[in-house]
């Protein structure tokens, strides 16, 4: 009997209980340790190398979906979201999730979810990569920082700036975010003939750049629509621009 290794990621300690005696139904699915929140999440993940994670969505201060940047990209676990709010469907998908569950988990539909992952399981497929999902323009994305969280069609994003593991993402006609989301991340999610990485630091939506100044041969200011004020790029990053510009021409 093929079996899968589980690990429980809920603030609530009697959510977590009641997901445990639902799974006890289900000798091919081993419960192999449980977490409270990302931080735990996040190290219970790397030591115990689980197949799937159930995880909640809602675990204040921060939202589930933080946990995602922080897992194995050689073998990632299968990601079921549980969550009490049905909107988060769409943002579960949005990330590649192989299922979500509302809360309070019926029977019924939990059994439907451990024949979704013993299937994939069995058919030695790979589990969907969580931090690898395909974007679309009218995918939404769920952002946190320790302020607020949004969640913003792709297209409301204008541009990413690198900060180490953190982003700031700047949103048309809002506020930048500052996320826990690495670039190069950023960069494997977003539509590629729509977003382009002009360097190490810097990912633009390139349609909406609005007008490139050259103020010397190492510097030059860009303006992008929905953004305020503009941003100083170098020589690289404009020539990678230009060339972008030009190969969409």
């Amino acid at each position: 009997m093929a079996q899968l290794r589980a690990l429980l990621v809920d603030d609530e300690r009697l959510a977590r209980k009641r997901l445990a005696e639902l799974l006890t139904q289900h000798p091919e699915i081993v419960i192999v340790g449980e977490a409270d929140s990302v931080e735990s999440a996040s190290t219970a993940a790397s030591e115990l190398k689980p197949d799937v994670i159930f995880l909640d969505v809602e675990m204040p201060p921060v939202n589930g979906l933080e946990l995602l940047p922080r897992l194995s990209e050689e073998s990632p676990p299968a990601i079921v979201f549980v969550t009490a709010h049905e909107n988060f469907a769409v943002q579960a998908f949005t990330v590649s999730a192989l299922d979500y569950l509302l809360k309070p988990v019926h029977r019924e539909r939990l059994a439907l979810t451990v024949r979704r992952l013993l299937t994939v399981k069995e058919s030695k497929s790979p589990f969907p990569d969580a931090a690898e999902a395909a974007w679309t323009l009218e995918s939404r994305v769920a952002l946190s920082d320790r302020q607020l969280r949004r969640t913003v069609q792709v297209r409301e994003i204008v541009a990413i700036q690198a900060l180490g593991a953190y982003s700031r993402v700047s949103i048309r006609d809002v506020p930048a975010m500052i996320v826990l989301r690495s670039i190069s991340e950023w960069e494997r999610l977003l539509p590629a003939e729509i977003f382009a990485r002009i360097d190490r630091s810097l990912i633009v939506q390139m349609p909406l750049v609005r007008t490139v100044e050259r103020k010397s041969r190492d510097e030059t200011f860009i303006s992008i629509e929905g953004m305020s004020g503009k941003l100083l790029i170098g020589r690289a990053a404009a020539l990678r621009l230009r060339r972008q510009a030009d190969a969409e021409e």
